[in-house]
Parts: structure tokens; sequence; C-alpha cells
């Protein structure tokens, strides 16, 4: 099942992991919060680049919701 997903859907599955480890660092005061904003701005940031490079290689994500 998992050799199967796209570079994107590897990413976006690591996107949610670090941003769950940031948080929980920002939570328990190991990193103040605008840090951890610009952490997760840039992960997203990233997962976007990647979103497009995917679309115009022609992959398809529209079960993804995104247009």
């Amino acid at each position: 099942m998992y050799n199967e997903l796209t570079d994107f859907e590897k990413s976006l599955a690591q996107f949610g992991d670090k941003v769950q480890l940031i948080v929980g660092l920002e939570v328990g005061g190991k990193l103040h919060a605008d840090e951890a904003y610009k952490q997760i701005k840039d992960l997203v940031k990233d997962l976007k680049k990647l979103r497009k490079q995917e679309i115009k290689h022609g992959k398809d994500l529209d079960n993804f919701g995104f247009h």
C-alpha cells in the first residue's frame, strides 16, 4: 500500500508528523511560538512546492481536493 504513494503523499504524511512534533515542543515550552509558526509555515511552503511539481508532471492530486 505505502509503496504506491506519490512523493507528495509521502511528504504529506511526514508533514503531519513534523507539525505534531513542532506543536509538542511549543506546548512543552521547548520552542517559542513564533519559531514554531515559522517552522510550520516553511513546511507548508515546501509541501506546496512539491504539489506544484507533481501537477506539472501530470500526477493526479484530485483526491486531495487541491485545485
